[in-house]
């Protein structure tokens, strides 16, 4: 029994440290009573993937009242069904400029929501906020993160991997971040909030097709730039789908190209993703190089900027995703 009591102490002396050290602050008390609907609630049964992307299902018995939830959009997905109140800690790893937009745009939310860090979070104190569900993208459940989904569901804990991330799927589409809309409004019994999200997507995709069938196809890329290069995206990931469905096809097909196979592809249209307004800006100059200017996408002023949360995991901003790219492809 000492034993255990010291371990407790221990763990509670090592939250308090690694607080401090990170400038985090965090409020391990019970939280306040939901104000979202729990009653009546059956079985619901779940379909995810565990670390090592092997499919799961997991019941669902009651609604999760202390959520930790790791990255923006996700975040943003139970905000937008009014779950801040489920909100027990939020890993957002994000700029400043992100981190003050969410704030502003989901004033309730946030104050409801307890424990939101712009920093990432450590694992013990992850486990100090006593969560009943964890929610995030596949690179969230490692030993060295925040722990496996086996350590976490060995402890009582269920755990949820947005399928988009981190290739879970080989091939991510749009319906996957319906589905991951959806099995929020399941888990959280917010039905009639989700719905209403998803058939807002789905109108827009109704529009996109009856606007854009009769279009010739656009050779498109989307790149990200860094200090060590052009990062690609292809079809692979939900972006491509994006792209397909607004009457595009993505040339290239690894991870990474050159600047020289940039200029060889030569598509219509480059959409260059983008995390803050400071990367915004780098990756604009980086177009401006002499060197891209026989680029037809740099004659046509066809350079378009694609914030990241709009195509990776974008969840509720999956409608923000294919208007951008429809008017970067279609301008009026």
């Amino acid at each position: 029994m000492r034993n255990i009591f010291g371990l407790l102490i221990l763990l509670l002396i090592l939250t308090a440290f690694l607080s401090i050290r990170n400038g985090t602050v965090l409020d391990t008390s019970s939280a306040d009573k939901p104000t979202s609907s729990s009653a009546e609630y059956p079985p619901v049964a779940i379909d995810t993937y565990d670390s090592n992307k092997r499919p799961v299902k997991l019941v669902f018995d009651r609604v999760p009242t202390r959520v930790f939830v790791q990255e923006v959009n996700t975040l943003e997905t139970l905000f937008a069904l009014g779950l801040g109140d489920r909100v027990a800690a939020a890993s957002l790893s994000t700029s400043q400029h992100t981190y003050d937009r969410l704030k502003e745009e989901y004033p309730e939310e946030f104050a409801r929501a307890k424990n939101i860090s712009r920093l990432d979070l450590s694992q013990e104190q992850t486990v100090a906020c006593r969560p009943d569900f964890i929610l995030g993208w596949k690179s969230t459940f490692t030993a060295k993160r925040y722990g496996t989904t086996a350590w976490w569901q060995a402890r009582g804990v269920k755990t949820y991997i947005v399928a988009t991330s981190n290739h879970v799927l080989r091939y991510g589409t749009v319906e996957d971040e319906c589905k991951f809309i959806d099995d929020m409004g399941r888990i959280f019994d917010v039905r009639e909030r989700s719905d209403m999200l998803i058939r807002e997507i789905h109108t827009e995709l109704a529009s996109i097709s009856s606007n854009t069938a009769a279009s010739p196809a656009q050779k498109i890329m989307v790149v990200e730039i860094s200090k060590s290069g052009i990062m690609n995206y292809d079809e692979g990931w939900i972006v491509g789908d994006m792209v397909r469905r607004l009457g595009g096809y993505m040339p290239a097909h690894g991870r990474s190209v050159s600047a020289e196979d940039l200029i060889a592809y030569d598509p219509d249209v480059i959409f260059v993703v983008y995390f803050n307004p400071t990367h915004k800006e780098q990756s604009t100059r980086f177009f401006e190089d002499i060197r891209f200017n026989s680029l037809r996408a740099v004659k046509n002023g066809r350079i378009r900027m694609l914030p990241f949360g709009y195509m990776y995991t974008p969840a509720v901003k999956t409608i923000d995703g294919l208007r951008t790219i429809k008017r970067g492809m279609y301008p009026e």
